[in-house]
């Protein structure tokens, strides 16, 4: 097996110590440059899965196509919903169509509809289709032990990087996105709540961190606007920080987390965390179909779920739900080995 990547996902990678992996760059390279060298690359391989979240997978699986490849060409869409906000699903469709099959981390969606832009749903042909029912489960367990052993000591650490005096304050995270929904709406709107909910009662009994997508980080557009924000409204606004915390060590430390669109959110509630979705509008995931996280579309709603985090921090663990929510199979290894050996129809 081997692994092409660049950006976060290379990053990751790295991190992780995944072996087999390859780094390429589209920097100073057009992409569709970059896509002919790693189709020629991969012209030996029996099975070439590539991601759908970006415009270069759909120019990757079009020259794999046109080159005359006898490779078994997949998409795996690892994304739990069916429609994502932010240009992410209209991206997904179009790497979906030029694929041969199309792997689905929620076996959910095999049936359920497909959206690539709201209320617009796009057809695949089932026999494209193939459910495996996999989600890192196992990842919310590891945070949910680490939150039990390891929330004091980080929560220490914390307080102490930013000079701040533990007086039992509820640390707030807030989940940041990367596409230009989230630039504009999500987080804009999310910024104009806590403004109005300061003006209206103290805040101070909260700390509130920005955990930036990772693949957002380099161009800091969030962060830029979370300062711009800070300087305007200092004086009321409570304790504000871009987290310098990699993500498993903010979600073990977080006594809140907040968001608006991310395929994390289940793990949020299986991590045993409470979450809160806050946006423009409400987003029909898992959890706000489940009735598993507070819902704020304005000030008010934002004071609603604030107390109710401050009052009572329990949280349903909503497992049954989300799990069949998430299309979890056991067998989901052999239903990927067993898609992978099938012979490409041409």
């Amino acid at each position: 097996m081997q692994i092409y990547a660049t950006g976060p996902a290379l990053k990751k990678c790295q991190k992780r110590g995944i072996q087999n992996v390859v780094p390429f760059s589209l920097e100073n390279i057009s992409e569709q440059e970059a896509a002919t060298e790693l189709a020629k690359k991969c012209s030996c391989a029996n099975v070439i899965i590539t991601d759908v979240g970006h415009v270069f997978d759909v120019i990757l699986q079009k020259t794999l196509q046109s080159s005359n490849s006898t490779s078994l060409r997949f998409a795996y869409y690892d994304n739990p919903e069916g429609y994502v906000p932010g240009g992410y699903s209209a991206v997904a469709a179009q790497v979906m169509r030029a694929a041969q099959k199309v792997l689905f981390a929620n076996a959910n969606l095999v049936e359920e509809p497909l959206y690539q832009e709201p209320f617009r749903e796009f057809y695949l042909p089932p026999q494209k289709k193939i459910g495996l029912g996999y989600y890192p489960i196992h990842q919310a367990e590891h945070i949910a032990q680490r939150r039990a052993s390891e929330q004091s000591a980080i929560r220490a650490q914390l307080f102490s990087t930013y000079s701040l005096t533990d007086q039992g304050q509820k640390v707030l995270v807030y989940a940041g996105g990367n596409n230009e929904e989230y630039f504009s709406k999500a987080l804009p709107v999310f910024l104009t709540f806590l403004q109005g909910a300061s003006q209206q009662e103290d805040l101070s009994r909260f700390v509130v961190l920005l955990q930036q997508h990772p693949g957002a980080k380099e161009k800091n557009l969030d962060g830029k606007l979370v300062q711009q924000w800070l300087e305007q409204h200092v004086e009321k606004a409570p304790p504000f920080f871009i987290s310098a915390l990699n993500v498993d060590d903010a979600q073990v430390v977080a006594d809140g987390m907040l968001y608006y669109q991310t395929s994390m959110g289940p793990q949020f509630v299986l991590a045993g965390i409470p979450t809160i979705q806050v946006g423009h509008h409400t987003y029909e995931d898992i959890l706000v179909k489940n009735r598993l996280c507070s819902i704020v579309t304005n000030v008010d709603s934002l004071k609603l779920a604030l107390a109710r985090l401050q009052e009572d921090p329990f949280v349903e663990s909503g497992n049954e739900a989300i799990m069949q929510g998430l299309g979890i199979r056991p067998d989901w290894a052999n239903r990927l080995e067993c898609a992978m050996k099938k012979v490409p129809t041409k």
